[in-house]
């Protein structure tokens, strides 16, 4: 959603907001596996899975900005890329857990997540200031941005405690006309 927004693509797409665990959305239809983000193209064929719909979306509106950088920055970029997915991945996991009833839901896995986002909330109030979260909006800032809030959906996540500079750099983006633009109907 920041991605398209950022690009300037909101007006070419129709946003379909669904509820994926429910047996009979008509969505599943075209969306066997339920995952979002979902992407339907005008052909009928679809995509899913954040990294590819971002990368679709850039081509689709030059200059590339969503690219991964060559030469040197390379790995450093990458890896970078690849622990804040590590966050997202965790918190959605958590956000899933808490959605079930209570006496269905896992303490064990409950905890793990919530031990798991405390250490990479740590872990990212010391690389924030690294040039890659300092830069143009790219995938990196994008699924640290999303990680963190999910602490809209998860009330024991609280990272803005022990971390000054997350909090900074999470305010400058959630102001920004992309990610702003991005949230959700209320209720949704």
């Amino acid at each position: 959603m920041i991605a398209m927004h950022d690009k300037g693509l909101a007006d070419r797409i129709e946003l379909v907001w669904t509820r994926t665990r429910q047996h009979n959305d008509p969505i599943l239809a075209v969306n066997p596996s339920g995952r979002v983000p979902f992407l339907m193209l005008g052909d009928g064929t679809g995509m899913e899975d954040t990294d590819l719909i971002v990368d679709y979306l850039d081509a689709l509106a030059p200059p590339r900005k969503y690219d991964v950088p060559h030469g040197e920055g390379y790995w450093h970029f990458r890896r970078l890329e690849a622990t804040a997915r590590s966050i997202l991945d965790g918190g959605s996991v958590w956000a899933r857990e808490i959605k079930r009833p209570v006496a269905e839901q896992s303490s064990e896995i409950i905890e793990h997540e919530r031990r798991r986002a405390v250490r990479m909330s740590d872990y990212f109030e010391n690389e924030i200031q690294n040039e890659v979260f300092q830069g143009e909006l790219n995938k990196p800032q994008l699924l640290l941005f999303c990680a963190l809030d999910l602490e809209r959906r998860i009330p024991g996540f609280d990272w803005r405690a022990k971390c000054p500079r997350l909090c900074e750099w999470f305010r400058r983006l959630e102001v920004s006309k992309a990610a702003a633009a991005s949230l959700p109907p209320i209720g949704v």
